[in-house]
C-alpha cells in the first residue's frame, strides 16, 4: 500500500519509536505488513496479552497516514493514548494528537458512540482507520463506519482479541465486509508456548434445576399449543381452497414471487398428510426431496399470512398463549422462546457457585485468587440479615460467608464495595448486617477503595472478590487471578471470552500460575441436555482449550456421563491443578509437526453425508448406490470432501486471491465431531477465505445471486443445490469463474441466475432441499 502524506505528517510519525523489544510473534505480522494489504483491509486477531494495541500503534506509525483510532469505550480510548505516550513518545503528548475527532491532525482517537451519534458531520479527511475491539460493533455502528469507508475510502485496521464466530451468517457476512478476512493471527496456544500467557483449563460445572415441575410444564404447554395449532380444520380449510392450490399452474407467477409461503404451505399441508398438487412439488422440486418438518418457523410464515381471516376462536387462542399482541404475531411466544431463562435457577446457580468456590478453596488452599463474575449487583442481599435466594453478586458474597466465616473476601461493583474491616483503615464504612467483619464502601471513597482491594489481592489479604462484569468485566487486571467462576448469563461467545482472558494473563512472581475457568450449565435433570448446554456447545465451540482427556488443544465440548459423573470429573481435574503446565506442554509439542499452529477446521457430521456431497463427484458405484437410495460410503466421501476443498483453493486462485507461489493442501481427517477440513501450507488470509468459501458452498442455501443445481437418482429426479460462494456471487464473470472449476473437479451441474422470476423458485427449491445441513466450525492446534 502506498498513499501519499503531508510533509508534517511524516514528520509527526517519524517522531514515534517503540522503546521496547519487539517478540517473535509480533515481529512476524509487522515483517508480513505489506503483503496483507492488497484489498486495503488489515484484520488482526491477537489473544488477550498479545501487546494488541501497541502493535496497533506501531501498524500506524509504519503506514504514516493521516489516522482515525476507533474504541469502544472512553476506558479503551484513554489507554490507546497512555500506550503511545509511554511506549512511543517519552511520556508526552504533542499537539497532533487529539480526542476531538473533527480536529486537523494526523493522529485522532475516538469512540465508536461519538462518531455514531454525530454521523451528519463531515470529518476532515483521513486515510486509515482503526477499528479496535472491532467485535463490539452493534448493527448501527457498522452501517455509520460503512458510510464513512465510502465516505473516505481509507485503508480498515481492524484489531480484536475474539472475532465473533458465533454471529448468525449476515452477521459474519457484515463483519467480514467491514474488517476484512482474517489476515494475521496471535492465539491463545501460541501465547502459552511462549509463555505469555499461563497454563489453563476450562471447566463446566453441572447443577440440576430446583424448579423441574415449572420447567416441564412449560414444555408441555408449548408442545400443547403446536399441536392445536398443526392440522387446524379451518388452517386447512383455508389453504386447500386456496388459489395457489386449486389452480396452482395459472398463478405461477404470483407464488413465484412469494415463494416462501408457498413451500410454507406445502409443509403444512403435507404435515396433516393431505395431498399436494403435482405441479406444486414440481414448481419448488419437491418430488423427491426430503421434505422440511413443520415446525414453528413454516407454522408462522403460514399464520401470518392469513391471520385477518383467522376464525375468532383461534385468534383468542393466540393472544392466551402470548402469541398474539398488538396484531404482531410471534412464534413460538416469548415465554417459551426464552425458556432457558427457567433454567437460569438462583437456587441451583448459588448452591453451584458455593460448591465451585469451596473445591479452589480445598485444592489452592492460601494461593487461592478467584474472582466471581456476576450481572447483577444485588443490594437487598447485603441490606437484610437473611439466607440470600437470589443471584447477585451481594447473595454470592453472603452466601460465601455464612458457608465459612473469613475475613479474605470482597464485593466489588460500580456503585458499592464491600470489605474486610482490617482494610478499612482511614475509610468510613457502614455496617453489613450480619456480616460484622465488612464494611460497606462508597461515595467519595470508593476509588480508595478499589485500590485498595485490587492491592489486598495480589498479596493475598483478600483472596476472593465477587463483583458485576459490567466493573471487572472492562480493563479491570488482576494478574494474580487463578480461579473465575463466570456467573453470568451472557450467551454471545465475544463477551464471555473477554471475561476469561482475565484470567489468562501471567504473574511475573507467580511463574508457576494456572488457572481454572468455571462455566456453570443449569440441567433439567440427571442428563447432560438442554438449552443450558446447547448454549455451552456453541460457546464452546468458538475458542481452542486444552482437553486434557484427549491430550490435544481444540474447540470442542463433549461431556460424560450423567451431572453426577460429570462433576466428579470436573473436580477432578480442578484438584490437579499443579500438572496443568506439564498437559500444556505435552499438547503444545507434537513431533510429527516441526512448528504446530492453530488451525481452523470445517465439521461435518458423518451423518449429513448425503446432503453435503454432491452426487457428481461421486464414481459410478458411488453413483449406482445413490440412485438406490444409499448414501455415499466412507472413501467416497473423502474423496468428494477433497474434491470440494480443492475447487475453493483453485477457484479462489483463479480469483488471485491465493498466491501462484504456494500450493495450499487440503487435508481431511476424523474428528470428534465427524470430517475435519483444513488448510495446510496456506496464509491466514488464503485460510480465512478458503473456509469461508467452503461454509458457504455446503451451508443451508441462503440469498445466493448463483446457484448450482445438480441432478441424479432415477430419472434424474433428484436434485441437490450449492450456492456460488460470496466472493464469486458480485456478476456473472466471477460467477463463471467458480463454474469453470465446478465443472473441471466436482463434474456435471446446472448455473442458475436466482434474480430471474424462475430463478426465485429455484432458490426456494434451494433452500428447501438444502434446509438439513448443517456445518460447523472448529479450531485445533496441528
Amino acid at each position: 500500500m502506498s498513499r501519499p502524506s503531508s510533509d508534517a505528517t511524516k514528520q509527526a510519525f517519524d517522531r514515534m519509536r517503540f522503546r521496547h523489544d519487539w517478540r517473535n510473534y509480533q515481529m512476524r505480522i509487522l515483517s508480513e505488513l505489506e503483503t496483507h494489504l492488497d484489498d486495503e483491509k488489515l484484520h488482526v486477531v491477537a489473544a488477550p496479552g498479545a501487546g494488541k494495541t501497541v502493535l496497533g500503534l506501531e501498524i500506524i506509525r509504519k503506514l504514516g497516514c493521516r489516522t482515525l483510532v476507533l474504541a469502544p469505550s472512553l476506558l479503551v480510548r484513554d489507554q490507546w493514548i497512555a500506550r503511545l505516550r509511554d511506549d512511543f513518545l517519552d511520556g508526552e503528548l504533542p499537539d497532533w494528537i487529539s480526542t476531538d475527532p473533527e480536529a486537523d491532525v494526523p493522529l485522532r482517537f475516538s469512540t465508536y458512540q461519538n462518531i455514531h451519534q454525530n454521523r451528519i458531520r463531515t470529518l476532515p479527511p483521513f486515510d486509515l482507520i482503526c477499528l479496535d475491539e472491532a467485535h463490539h460493533l452493534r448493527r448501527a455502528w457498522w452501517q455509520t463506519l460503512i458510510r464513512l469507508q465510502e465516505t473516505h475510502k481509507p485503508v480498515t485496521l481492524s484489531l480484536t482479541a475474539t472475532p465473533p464466530y458465533d454471529s448468525e451468517g449476515w452477521e459474519w457476512d457484515n463483519y467480514n465486509a467491514l474488517c476484512g478476512p482474517v489476515d494475521a493471527e496471535i492465539s491463545v496456544p501460541e501465547l502459552v508456548l511462549t509463555g505469555d500467557l499461563c497454563p489453563h483449563q476450562d471447566l463446566v460445572f453441572a447443577a440440576q434445576t430446583t424448579d423441574r415441575q415449572t420447567y416441564d410444564d412449560n414444555r408441555e404447554a408449548e408442545a400443547e399449543l403446536f399441536r392445536s395449532l398443526r392440522a387446524h380444520p379451518d388452517i386447512l380449510e383455508m389453504l386447500v381452497r386456496s388459489p395457489w392450490m386449486t389452480d396452482c399452474r395459472n398463478h405461477a407467477q404470483e407464488i413465484l414471487d412469494n415463494p416462501e409461503l408457498f413451500s410454507a404451505m406445502l409443509i403444512y399441508l403435507r404435515d396433516a398428510q393431505l395431498p399436494v398438487p403435482a405441479y406444486a412439488r414440481r414448481l419448488l422440486r419437491l418430488g423427491g426431496a426430503e421434505w422440511p418438518v413443520l415446525d414453528w418457523q413454516w407454522l408462522g410464515i403460514v399464520l401470518a399470512a392469513h391471520l385477518t381471516k383467522l376464525p375468532a376462536a383461534l385468534l383468542a387462542r393466540l393472544k392466551t398463549a402470548g402469541a398474539l399482541r398488538n396484531d404482531r404475531l410471534t412464534l413460538p411466544p416469548p415465554r417459551f422462546l426464552n425458556r432457558v431463562e427457567l433454567l437460569y435457577d438462583d437456587k441451583a446457580r448459588l448452591a453451584a457457585t458455593v460448591e465451585i468456590h469451596r473445591l479452589e478453596r480445598e485444592n489452592r488452599r492460601d494461593g487461592l485468587r478467584m474472582a466471581i463474575l456476576m450481572d447483577k449487583i444485588g443490594h437487598v442481599a447485603l441490606k437484610l440479615d437473611h439466607d440470600p435466594q437470589e443471584y447477585n453478586a451481594g447473595a454470592v458474597f453472603r452466601a460465601l460467608y455464612l458457608a465459612e466465616p473469613r475475613g479474605d473476601l470482597a464485593l466489588l461493583t460500580g456503585q458499592i464495595i464491600c470489605l474486610p474491616r482490617a482494610l478499612c483503615e482511614d475509610l468510613s464504612g457502614r455496617e453489613v448486617p450480619g456480616l460484622p467483619d465488612y464494611a460497606l464502601i462508597g461515595g467519595p471513597e470508593f476509588s480508595r477503595a478499589v485500590a485498595r482491594v485490587n492491592a489486598a489481592f495480589s498479596t493475598g489479604a483478600v483472596r476472593v472478590i465477587v463483583g458485576t462484569q459490567a466493573f471487572l468485566g472492562q480493563g479491570w487486571d488482576a494478574p494474580a487471578m487463578n480461579s473465575l467462576i463466570l456467573g453470568t448469563n451472557l450467551a454471545r461467545f465475544v463477551a464471555v471470552n473477554q471475561l476469561r482472558g482475565r484470567a489468562l494473563r501471567i504473574e511475573r512472581n507467580i511463574p508457576e500460575k494456572t488457572s481454572n475457568i468455571w462455566h456453570l450449565a443449569i440441567v433439567p435433570g440427571d442428563s447432560l441436555e438442554g438449552e443450558d448446554i446447547a448454549r455451552l456447545h456453541r460457546r464452546f465451540d468458538c475458542f481452542a482449550r486444552l482437553d486434557r482427556n484427549a491430550g490435544q488443544i481444540r474447540s470442542y465440548f463433549s461431556p460424560k456421563g450423567d451431572v453426577q459423573q460429570h462433576n466428579a470429573i470436573t473436580a477432578e481435574m480442578a484438584r490437579r491443578h499443579d500438572t496443568l503446565a506439564a498437559d500444556w506442554q505435552s499438547a503444545l509439542h507434537l513431533e510429527h509437526r516441526p512448528e504446530p499452529r492453530l488451525f481452523r477446521e470445517t465439521s461435518i457430521g458423518s451423518r449429513m453425508r448425503r446432503q453435503m456431497v454432491p452426487v457428481s463427484s461421486l464414481s459410478w458405484l458411488g453413483r449406482l448406490r445413490e440412485m438406490f437410495g444409499q448414501g455415499p460410503s466412507d472413501q467416497e466421501t473423502r474423496r468428494s470432501l477433497e474434491r470440494l476443498a480443492r475447487l475453493a483453493v483453485e477457484a479462489l486462485r483463479e480469483l488471485g486471491d491465493f498466491s501462484p507461489l504456494q500450493e495450499p493442501r487440503p487435508e481431511i481427517h476424523d474428528g470428534p465431531a465427524g470430517y475435519q477440513i483444513s488448510l495446510h501450507q496456506a496464509t491466514r488470509f488464503e485460510e480465512s477465505l478458503f473456509h469461508d468459501t467452503l461454509r458457504q458452498i455446503l451451508d443451508p442455501v441462503g440469498n445466493p445471486r448463483y446457484i448450482i443445481i445438480v441432478r441424479s437418482g432415477l430419472f434424474l429426479k433428484r436434485f441437490q443445490y450449492f450456492a456460488v460462494p460470496g466472493r464469486f456471487d458480485g456478476n456473472r464473470a466471477r460467477a463463471e469463474i467458480f463454474w469453470r472449476n465446478w465443472r473441471g473437479i466436482i463434474g456435471q451441474g446446472e448455473l442458475i441466475y436466482t434474480r430471474t422470476p424462475v430463478g426465485r423458485g429455484e432458490l426456494q427449491a434451494a433452500r428447501l432441499n438444502s434446509h438439513a445441513r448443517r456445518v460447523a466450525h472448529h479450531l485445533s492446534w496441528r
